[in-house]
């Protein structure tokens, strides 16, 4: 299997190899958002972030944050929101990416999720979408929406 130096990049190699040969910074910005929040790393996470930052939840939680120290000192980290309802989640995946729409400096995506707990049984399947944006030379998640649990396919 080919592996890299950079963690995000190895779980999107295993499910697809050959995107080894076709970069795409903006869906690796997700990738590397998705694996920081995983591992809990606050360090690679707020590197993945694009400030001003805006979540918005489907129970009406919008906010804001400034920057990077606005988000250490005034907000919790993605998994400790996570653990606040679920105490037993271990991990998330993504099981689907789609492009939505795309400019030369933001794109967005909607991603099918699945929050695995610490017996590997899914506990929720969830909708999402998250915008990518390009300034500064760099990409990063700007916009993170949870839209809730998918409606049934009719």
């Amino acid at each position: 299997m080919l592996k890299t130096d950079k963690p995000y990049l190895n779980y999107k190699l295993q499910l697809n190899p050959e995107i080894f040969f076709m970069p795409n910074p903006s869906e690796d910005v997700l990738y590397k958002h998705h694996n920081a929040i995983n591992t809990q790393d606050e360090t690679e996470y707020l590197d993945s972030v694009k400030f001003p930052f805006t979540y918005q939840n489907y129970n009406g939680v919008s906010i804001t944050i400034r920057d990077e120290e606005d988000y250490k000192v005034n907000y919790k980290m993605p998994w400790d929101i996570i653990k606040d309802t679920e105490e037993n989640w271990s991990h998330t995946d993504m099981d689907k990416i789609e492009e939505v729409a795309r400019s030369n400096s933001s794109v967005v995506y909607k991603l099918l999720m699945r929050r695995i707990n610490q017996l590997g049984n899914t506990d929720l399947v969830i909708q999402v979408i998250w915008i990518a944006v390009f300034t500064k030379g760099k990409w990063g998640i700007q916009f993170r929406h949870n839209l809730g649990t998918p409606s049934p396919q009719n």
